[in-house]
């Protein structure tokens, strides 16, 4: 039982990860954020993804708490 629930844990992470990266990518036009975008584009794209862990890490800790919340709360234990 301990293996599904870290599997689960584990794609959630990964999941909301991504999900939060795609978001970063699509939704932010970073060329008018960031002077000469292009010259530093390795140095975005790292910041990029450190900031998609965190956020996205953050998120599935904060959903995979209130499941387990609401798994008690109907449990009664």
């Amino acid at each position: 039982m301990e293996y599904i629930l870290s599997l689960v844990t584990l794609m959630s992470h990964l999941i909301f990860i991504l999900l939060v990266h795609r978001l970063l990518v699509t939704l932010f036009d970073w060329s008018k954020i960031v002077k000469n975008a292009q010259d530093k584009l390795g140095q975005l794209r790292v910041f990029l993804i450190l900031i998609s862990i965190a956020i996205g890490y953050m998120v599935s800790h904060f959903m995979l708490e209130v499941l387990s919340i609401m798994q008690t709360a109907m449990l009664g234990q």
